[in-house]
């Protein structure tokens, strides 16, 4: 029940970028149990963030709905089972049939098997991989009409799990990201604000912590209206010229990476 895009467009470039909650298929046979609407789901999904991973030449997108199951949180959080796992919403209108339940574990489990083949496939060709996990967040949760959330910077990039010693380089990365301009104004980039990252990040930093190094990065939805998931086009393409922009500048001053 998880449909993931795996593309590897260039085996020679060590960097992989993940848009795990892009996704808002949400299966038939699970449509009549779902507590959520359309709407809702779409706002607390993360649309658009696929274009940000595809951007570069290695990247995995996933089509389902976390709503189904979130890659984002631990097996035992994966799948939404009362209002407090998201954000307040019922997330079934009647308890799922355990069969259904077991399916979604199994899915959850399947897809970081395959992640975990895919990272040690790229680890025989490279001695050193960056992962991008790319999301986007809310800022205007009391309404569209009401007033921003207090410290919403416009990109975020958390270190969750990472080894200090990394530090500088993330430092780095901000800095890049901080000195560009969007719309006449710079960029507010900051690090661990809201979001440090989630079991994604985590899973990979702690498995594998002198082999790869994986951040989080979350996008404040400045380039969409949240509320109606309309796309503001001119926005949406400056914010990937920029950040396409500082990721290559990054790979090539900090691990002589020129990306293709």
């Amino acid at each position: 029940m998880i449909y993931s895009e795996w593309h590897f467009g260039n085996d020679n470039i060590p960097l992989l970028t993940t848009a795990i909650h892009n996704g808002h298929h949400f299966p038939l046979e699970l449509v009549g149990f779902c507590g959520v609407d359309e709407k809702d789901r779409l706002r607390e999904e993360d649309p658009y963030t696929s274009e940000f991973a595809s951007l570069f030449p290695n990247y995995v997108v996933n089509y389902t709905s976390r709503f189904v199951v979130d890659l984002n949180r631990s097996l035992e959080k994966a799948v939404y089972l009362k209002p407090e796992d998201c954000w307040g919403l019922n997330p079934w209108l009647k308890p799922l049939p355990e069969e259904y339940l077991n399916n979604l574990y199994e899915d959850y489990d399947a897809w970081y098997s395959l992640l975990r083949y895919q990272i040690e496939r790229m680890l025989k060709t490279h001695p050193f991989l960056i992962i991008l996990d790319l999301h986007s967040y809310n800022y205007l949760r009391n309404g569209p009409e009401a007033e921003p959330e207090q410290n919403t910077p416009d990109i975020i990039i958390g270190r969750s799990n990472l080894k200090s010693d990394y530090y500088p380089l993330i430092d780095s990365l901000r800095e890049i990201m901080g000195n560009k301009t969007l719309q006449n104004r710079k960029l507010d980039c900051q690090l661990d604000v809201k979001f440090s990252g989630g079991n994604l990040s985590q899973w990979l930093n702690v498995h594998y912590p002198d082999k790869l190094i994986c951040l989080a990065i979350e996008f404040k939805k400045i380039f969409m209206d949240e509320w109606t998931g309309e796309l503001y086009p001119t926005t949406f393409t400056q914010l990937k010229t920029l950040f396409k922009e500082s990721i290559a500048s990054w790979l090539q001053n900090s691990f002589n990476i020129q990306l293709t």
